[in-house]
């Protein structure tokens, strides 16, 4: 029986410094989305917010005069950025030619284009929310935690502070070697042996680590968010700090990638359709492979998960990390372009993902982004 799974929960409370976030944020595009004329105070605090750790925020009234049209400027300032931030009231404003207010069609677009979010919602408690606004935020809140705010001093402040959550996540992210998930501070990978350099907070993790490497442990799986492998465990050197922290610095070298059994096509349905099918079918309990697809099996990658108990701020990242463990590993995808877990709602999220497969011939165009959509439960 596969060993139930580490995971460092207390390093879930990593902080970075002023220092870590301002060079992270230096450079990334912030795309700010609100009805402009209803919180002009508002988009100049976020704007302080932004440009005082050192990103660049992209405004709407900034864009300047363009012989496009309103609709297309908008939506061209979200493919430019990297984060997304919406801020939400009462109303939901004018709809343009394609249905959707210009809020609803940034965000929209922010989702399609993978973009982290960070969302804002003011005024429900005033009763006087638009219905197509209220369904907005609550669709919204299937997949994604909301803040609030109270003035534009507390929205600067939140802001920041979600900016500075988003930079530590990325800059400590979480990675799994054999049954151990932890977060590294640093990566190295140059094709034939990846260093990892970590500091652990779990006595039990680090424990273990020490066993992989007295046991020269091979045939481990590895995974980052970029890159999945199996490995061999070749040195593992401990800088203890304090009684619960511990910097490590491991050592490990390729064995080479996990087979897959679905990158050939089957009774007509492709290669890249039933590695789509298997996981959903795993992961929310579907039928979609059907008789046709002989030989294919229902996947679910976050199975090791539902005994755990884990709060959402570990949930997440660890999820991801499995389903980018499955895809990036077999050779299913070359990135996994969004992924996004929703907070419980009597045992069930909604989950969503998508990923760009990988080419099977350097001169073909790059196939079409695949996605998942569904109900997973017992997480």
């Amino acid at each position: 029986m596969e060993e139930s799974l580490l995971i460092d929960q207390p390093a879930a409370s990593t902080t970075i410094s002023d220092e870590e976030v301002q060079a992270w944020a230096s450079g990334r595009r912030f795309f700010v989305s609100s009805l402009i004329t209803d919180m002009p105070s508002e988009r100049s605090a976020v704007r302080a917010a932004i440009e005082g750790l050192g990103a660049v925020p992209v405004m709407f009234e900034d864009l300047g005069a363009q012989d496009v049209s309103a609709e297309q400027a908008y939506l061209s300032g979200v493919r430019s950025a990297d984060v997304y931030i919406g801020m939400w009231g009462p109303r939901y404003g004018v709809r343009m030619s394609n249905g959707f207010s210009a809020t609803h069609a940034e965000f929209l677009e922010a989702e399609r284009r993978g973009l982290r979010l960070c969302l804002f919602v003011h005024g429900e408690a005033s009763g006087d929310m638009d219905g197509a606004q209220h369904d907005l935020i609550q669709g919204a809140r299937n997949l994604y935690t909301t803040g609030s705010w109270h003035d534009p001093a507390d929205l600067q402040t939140r802001v920041r502070q979600r900016i500075k959550g988003l930079a530590a996540e990325e800059l400590a992210p979480w990675v799994r070697l054999g049954r151990a998930i932890f977060r590294a501070r640093e990566i190295m990978h140059n094709g034939r042996t990846v260093e990892i350099v970590s500091l652990v907070r779990s006595n039990a993790v680090h424990a273990q680590l020490v066993r992989l490497r007295d046991q020269h442990a091979a045939g481990l799986a590895f995974a980052s968010p970029s890159y999945a492998s199996t490995v061999q465990v070749s040195e593992v050197s401990t800088r203890t700090v304090s009684t619960v922290a511990h910097e490590e610095r491991i050592l490990l070298t390729e064995q080479g990638r996990h087979a897959s059994s679905m990158r050939v096509a089957m009774n007509g349905i492709s290669a890249d359709e039933l590695a789509r099918r298997a996981l959903a079918d795993g992961l929310f309990g579907t039928a979609t492979l059907g008789d046709a697809s002989w030989g294919a099996t229902p996947i679910n990658p976050l199975a090791p998960l539902r005994s755990l108990a884990l709060d959402d701020v570990i949930l997440r990242p660890v999820a991801r990390l499995l389903i980018e463990e499955h895809l990036l590993g077999n050779g299913l995808a070359s990135t996994v372009d969004s992924f996004a877990l929703g907070p419980d709602h009597q045992g069930e999220r909604r989950l969503r993902a998508t990923w760009s497969p990988p080419a099977v011939y350097a001169n073909e165009q790059d196939p079409a982004p695949v996605s998942i959509d569904g109900t997973i439960r017992g997480l």
